[in-house]
């Protein structure tokens, strides 16, 4: 079978046939601080297998996978040594650099498939200007939505407060790293002093900027002590079905009467570059 993998194909390749219909996933993670018994590359880890889980099990669709972008919005983690973060405005334009690329290409649907929290809020925005400046149908997935950007609460024993380093992220990492994780060094790190406010908090009201080490000192917001193979395998078959449903849809989604005015700003944004995005000279 043709690979899936961009990167593993030739320029003419790709503009040799009608692409138009394709779903051009971008993954994303992180490179940052997670606690001394994670990787600082977990997110970046666990959104590449996933992508690459993706390209199997959703077989049908024509799914079209570029490298993974090990580098994210990291700034709540950068008091810690290691971590590597991009700019708000550096992510914006690689995002809209590989846009315009992908809009020269022929592509109509960009999904930009997020492991990393601290994307989130930035993602959203890329999406919607993205879909204004290149014409490109754009969409937003997780795996998980974490407590703090309106995820559910998850484990009952993290009180709602398991975003960084916890239960859950080292749980897959367990089933699907385990080479890279030290339970030796795991510790509980939970901010339950949250709960003595009715507003301020994850979920609430009233939202508040912070930073890992302003949650709790370890940069690990959540406990990692109970984590184990099993609960990571159950968290990436989970996550599997669901982006697997929603990639479905998405390969077949579009907005009524606006096919046209896409093809224009697409053609457009071909015409005033000059190039063709990832083609060979």
């Amino acid at each position: 079978m043709t690979s899936r993998f961009l990167g593993e194909h030739s320029g003419p390749w790709l503009s040799g046939s009608d692409r138009s219909s394709a779903v051009l996933v971008q993954p994303i993670g992180a490179f940052e601080h997670h606690g001394p018994h994670l990787p600082l590359q977990t997110d970046a880890i666990v959104v590449d297998e996933l992508a690459r889980a993706l390209v199997e099990s959703c077989s049908a669709l024509e799914l079209m996978v570029l490298p993974t972008l090990s580098y994210g919005l990291s700034s709540e983690h950068v008091w810690a040594p290691g971590t590597v973060s991009l700019g708000p405005t550096t992510l914006i334009a690689v995002l809209d650099d590989l846009a315009s690329s992908a809009a020269r290409a022929g592509i109509r649907r960009l999904v930009l498939l997020n492991g990393h929290g601290g994307n989130t809020h930035l993602l959203r925005v890329a999406c919607r200007e993205i879909r204004v400046r290149h014409g490109l149908l754009t969409f937003l997935l997780h795996p998980a939505l974490p407590p703090d950007n309106g995820g559910e609460v998850g484990d009952p024993r993290e009180r709602g407060f398991g975003i960084h380093g916890g239960l859950a992220e080292t749980s897959v990492m367990l089933h699907l790293r385990p080479d890279l994780v030290d339970m030796g060094k795991a510790e509980a790190s939970v901010p339950d002093w949250l709960d003595g406010f009715e507003h301020v908090g994850f979920g609430r009201a009233a939202e508040f900027g912070w930073s890992s080490q302003d949650l709790c000192a370890s940069g690990v917001v959540g406990d990692p002590t109970c984590a184990s193979a099993d609960l990571g395998r159950e968290h990436v078959a989970h996550a599997l079905t669901s982006l697997g449903s929603a990639l479905a849809e998405i390969a077949v989604f579009d907005f009524p009467g606006r096919k046209a005015l896409d093809g224009g700003v697409a053609e457009q944004a071909a015409s005033s570059s000059g190039a063709a995005g990832w083609r060979t000279s």
